[in-house]
């Protein structure tokens, strides 16, 4: 336990940390890859690039920082990052490597006394043990189910399946043709692969985007743009991975998922955040068909709308309720009539066709379309306990 004073010397600290947070944590990766550049096979490297994961990371700190005398105030955040650990293969024994790269960063760039870095590190230890017991319970967890394994398993592509312009799907199976673990629609696997041409294994994180099926799994993947810095993984998947290629996967993981709930859910995406919506509505029909939903969705155009027919059918037979936004429609997509407004998604604008006042509202997608929605919904006095959202890639709070 941490003594009044230690908690007070890192409450202390937590403006600095405010101020500072990216330069210390920038200067955090580079000392953990420096010193262990093994590591560089399990976090993405992109996101160093970008700059995403430094700031993440600035954020979780300082919520520690914040909150060290009630940890229970980020118990959220504890479970999130504990879940994506889980899906790239965290153990414990990559918690004192991060820990020395920490302290050693806070050191070096803010020179703390003596008894304040002391104090981090007491705190830091407190906090890897909370990470550390959840992880070990998600992987026992995740291997005492039916059909569920630790690490990683050997899936098969058994079908490619073009779902739009931009997205791909890729049915897997079990190598060794026993069952799949069930899974929570909303969570994601991650894919293990090493592309030609990268010196470093690439894990990558893909929301299932269908309900469970006893031993099949289906994640719909986004081909991204030829200089976008996901190029050497979407791209591989798309243009170099065949139906019959063997792929080594995670079992399920994630904290965003849908709630056992009787109140009218409404599916709320934009773009390739469509993905886990799509689970989310077929696990609904095909356990919960009682249950109202609503599925808004927003896109450039027809070309860009993934599952557009599924949620044409879907609609015809009375079980979902759409409202779809293209931003640019073309004629064709007129008269198709395969959407229903024109311009960005506006959940202000169809207020009275959403069970504003009971409803749950899930959200995914970019994340100025989240923060857009988030915003919308406060506006419409939506309380936050009724608001979910998942965040492709590093945390960011739709608050902030």
């Amino acid at each position: 336990m941490l003594s009044t004073t230690e908690i007070t010397l890192i409450k202390d600290t937590a403006p600095v940390l405010a101020t500072h947070g990216v330069d210390i944590t920038s200067h955090f990766y580079d000392l953990l890859f420096a010193n262990n550049p093994e590591l560089t096979n399990i976090f993405n490297m992109n996101n160093q690039q970008g700059g995403e994961q430094q700031q993440a990371l600035a954020r979780a700190v300082y919520a520690f920082a914040a909150h060290v005398d009630n940890l229970d105030a980020i118990l959220g955040e504890v479970e999130r990052i504990a879940q994506k650990h889980a899906s790239l293969g965290i153990t414990a024994e990559h918690y004192p490597l991060v820990g020395s790269a920490l302290l050693q960063a806070i050191q070096e760039v803010l020179n703390p006394p003596a008894d304040v870095l002391d104090a981090w590190a007491k705190g830091y230890g407190i906090l890897a043990n909370v990470l550390i017991e959840r992880e070990a319970q998600i992987y026992q967890q995740n291997a005492d189910q039916n059909g569920g394994w630790r690490a990683t398993r050997a899936f098969t592509v058994v079908a490619k399946e073009r779902e739009s312009e931009l997205v791909t799907s890729f049915y897997l199976t079990p190598q060794d043709g026993e069952a799949c673990a069930t899974f929570l629609p909303g969570q994601y696997i991650s894919v293990y692969l090493t592309p030609a041409g990268s010196e470093q294994q690439q894990i990558r994180q893909y929301s299932l985007s269908d309900s469970h099926k006893p031993n099949q799994y289906r994640i719909s993947v986004k081909r991204e743009a030829r200089d976008s810095q996901q190029l050497s993984v979407s791209n591989y998947l798309h243009d170099q991975v065949k139906v019959g290629d063997k792929l080594n996967i995670s079992a399920p993981c994630g904290d965003f998922h849908l709630k056992d709930s009787a109140k009218p859910a409404v599916l709320v995406s934009g773009g390739v955040g469509i993905t886990p919506m799509q689970s989310m509505l077929e696990t609904l029909i095909a356990r919960d068909p009682e249950r109202a939903v609503h599925f808004v969705h927003g896109t450039e155009n027809g070309g860009h709308h993934s599952f557009s027919h599924r949620l044409q059918q879907l609609s015809r037979e009375g079980k979902v309720i759409p409202h779809i936004f293209y931003a640019n429609a073309s004629e064709a997509d007129r008269a198709e009539q395969c959407f229903q407004y024109e311009g960005q998604t506006d959940l202000t604008a169809i207020e009275a066709e959403l069970p504003i006042d009971d409803a749950e509202f899930y959200l995914c997608g970019p994340l100025v379309m989240m923060k857009a929605m988030y915003l919308q919904l406060k506006m419409l006095k939506v309380p936050d306990n009724n608001i979910f959202y998942e965040v492709f890639g590093p945390t960011k709070s739709l608050a902030d």
